[in-house]
C-alpha cells in the first residue's frame, strides 16, 4: 500500500501486514461497534479480495483525494 500526501511525502506499507486475518478481526470488532455485523468469514474474504485485486491491478488508486486548498492524497493499493 502506498499513501502519498502532495507528491512529496510518500509512506509505503507491505500489503501482506494491512490486509490479513488480525487486520480482519480488528475490522469486524470496529464495525461491529458502530451497528455493522460481520462474520470471520465475510472479513476474511474481504481482505482477500483486496489481496487478489492488488495483484491484478497494482496501479488502482484506492482513495484519490483533492482538496480545496490545493492538497492531494492519493492511496493506491
Amino acid at each position: 500500500m502506498k499513501i502519498t500526501i502532495n507528491t512529496r511525502t510518500v509512506f509505503l506499507f507491505p500489503t501482506g501486514l494491512i490486509a490479513n486475518r488480525f487486520t480482519a478481526g480488528i475490522i469486524r470488532r470496529k464495525l461491529k461497534k458502530e451497528g455493522v455485523r460481520l462474520t470471520r468469514k465475510q472479513t476474511s474474504i474481504f481482505i482477500k479480495e483486496i489481496r487478489r485485486h492488488k495483484k491484478n491491478y497494482a496501479d488502482w488508486n484506492l482513495v484519490e483525494v483533492d482538496c480545496k486548498n490545493g492538497d492531494k492524497i492519493r492511496v493506491k493499493i
